[in-house]
């Protein structure tokens, strides 16, 4: 009598329970199809059957299998793990080629060396600067009057004042010029002569001083020279006895003063207009 109670127990038990996990490995067979083998189908319904009496029985069989899962995913090999990395990787080393550093784009070699580059260089052509060689030899009054004691010449003052622009300009143009430095050095002793210096100059046993007028001055030899009109630039002209021959103010350019030197040089002021003289200098490049 008990065990017919406990046959009819387990056939209650079983009936329900091959209900429920019928169509559960219906679905799994279907969703693997020829993936598995009858064996392994038979296998796995029994195992679902012995399994899914309780919740927390389900739960234990899902992570069991996750973890059977895994397990077999880490003991595949590498290369079946991630083929197409590898792939990419191999392909990537594979077909790039870094160019040689001896060759060039088109694949020749190249054999350009430092040596050669200095050898196939073009060295820039030198560029001749002209050099005026010729300069006027700026000398002092005290020079020049030491000088004529031995070697009579005529005395060429350039009086000047640091503040006068065109007496800049004159030295950067006019007295640059090679014609009028040669004939100055040949035939005059040029002179520099300061306007408003304020030292004392003996000059043709006179004493001349410097004088203070307003915020600036002048000295007394140069108002002397220039006939009281101090005007800045003013060139003059002393013979061969220091006598002042003539003043000329202004701006003088390289042509015109060129010609003035001749004129008074050659001493053709004595018996020659200054107009016929120019005119004939002009002409031919040399006075009459």
């Amino acid at each position: 009598m008990r065990k017919l109670i406990v046959i009819c127990i387990i056939a209650l038990l079983v009936g329900p329970a091959s209900a429920q996990t019928a169509p559960r490995s219906n679905t799994q067979t279907g969703a693997a199809k020829t993936s598995l083998t009858p064996s392994a189908a038979g296998q796995r319904s029994n195992s679902s059957n012995s399994r899914s009496s309780t919740p927390s029985d389900i739960k234990a069989a899902k992570n069991s299998a996750s973890n059977n899962a895994a397990s077999r995913t880490s003991q595949l090999p590498a290369q079946s793990r991630s083929p197409q990395l590898q792939n990419t990787s191999s392909t990537t080393r594979t077909s790039t080629t870094r160019p040689s550093l001896n060759q060039n784009a088109t694949g020749t070699t190249n054999t350009t060396t430092a040596r050669n580059i200095s050898n196939n260089v073009k060295k820039a052509p030198e560029v001749k600067v002209a050099v005026n060689p010729v300069r006027v030899k700026w000398m002092t009054l005290e020079e020049a009057l030491e000088k004529s004691k031995t070697d009579k010449r005529k005395i060429f003052v350039d009086v000047y004042t640091d503040w006068c622009g065109w007496c800049k300009r004159m030295d950067s143009t006019t007295f640059m010029n090679p014609a009028v430095a040669q004939y100055l050095n040949e035939h005059y002793y040029p002179v520099k002569f300061n306007a408003e210096q304020q030292k004392d100059i003996v000059y043709k046993d006179k004493t001349y001083q410097f004088k203070k007028n307003g915020a600036r001055g002048y000295h007394e030899l140069a108002a002397a020279w220039l006939n009281n009109r101090l005007s800045y630039p003013t060139t003059v002209f002393l013979d061969e006895n220091q006598g002042v021959i003539q003043p000329l103010p202004g701006y003088q350019d390289a042509a015109k003063m060129e010609a003035v030197l001749n004129y008074f040089g050659t001493d053709s002021h004595k018996k020659t207009p200054w107009e016929s003289y120019q005119k004939n200098f002009n002409n031919s490049g040399t006075g009459q």
